[in-house]
């Protein structure tokens, strides 16, 4: 039997997973009447005690959201040099939110509150980009799956929040992190402003992310999934088996 190890992406539903997509309750989820999503979110928002969460297709997807919904034109956001959002969404930061992005010398993709101290611009000096947002990654991809601690996380939270700054985290392998640390959701909860959690690593479900987040940032959520082209229809057929765990 031959392992594919390029990506933890490349999995298969199980029999089970493959009889609860058969079974799953469906309706269209662009008008919000799929429950088996509606559930999804629901208990993905309460589990991480966030808000509000809205489901994407793809995880780069519901990432290039956060970033629209945490800044305008011309701003920039502070992120590791290996960040996701900066190798591996096609440019997405530039194209879709006309935001540039300042990278970081960071360890295995991951950065210090200190470090994003010292990236951002002073806000009264109009001939570099305003700094409005730090993006995190957990598990880090290029870092090999390193994960970042809690008092990290709140670290750099001081910081973000003494500059007035928003705060995502692109949680491709969130689940992974919280097994190997035996962290509370919730505690990221409390941390972040949005998350994205991603459903197709660690889950093994065919597709999907789902962004969690305070109810004032969210608000244009589904507009701009709408924009990106993530309104999808009978979703729930693939999330139904996400309830198998």
């Amino acid at each position: 039997m031959k392992i594919d190890l390029r990506s933890d992406t490349v999995t298969k539903p199980t029999a089970a997973m493959m009889q609860a997509i058969i079974n799953a309750n469906v309706g269209d989820d662009v008008y919000k009447e799929d429950p088996t999503v509606n559930l999804l979110e629901q208990r993905i928002a309460e589990m991480f005690g966030m808000e509000t969460a809205l489901y994407f297709p793809t995880g780069s997807m519901a990432n290039q959201a956060a970033i629209k919904l945490h800044t305008q034109p011309g701003e920039q956001l502070i992120c590791d040099k290996y960040a996701h959002v900066y190798n591996y969404e096609g440019g997405g930061v530039s194209f879709n939110s006309g935001v540039s992005c300042k990278l970081v010398d960071g360890h295995r993709g991951m950065i210090t509150a200190q470090q994003v101290e010292d990236h951002i611009n002073p806000p009264d000096f109009y001939h570099s980009p305003l700094t409005t947002l730090v993006c995190l990654e957990n598990t880090t991809n290029k870092g090999g799956g390193a994960c970042y601690s809690l008092d990290t996380f709140r670290e750099i939270k001081a910081v973000t929040d003494k500059h007035q700054l928003g705060l995502h985290l692109d949680g491709a392998r969130l689940w992974n992190a919280l097994v190997a640390t035996n962290q509370d959701p919730k505690s990221y909860g409390e941390i972040f402003d949005t998350i994205s959690v991603c459903l197709s690593k660690g889950m093994g479900a065919p597709m999907g992310t789902v962004l969690i987040g305070k109810n004032e940032i969210m608000k244009n959520a589904i507009r701009v999934r709408k924009v990106l082209g993530g309104g999808m229809r009978q979703v729930g057929l693939w999330q139904q088996q996400d309830y198998m765990h």
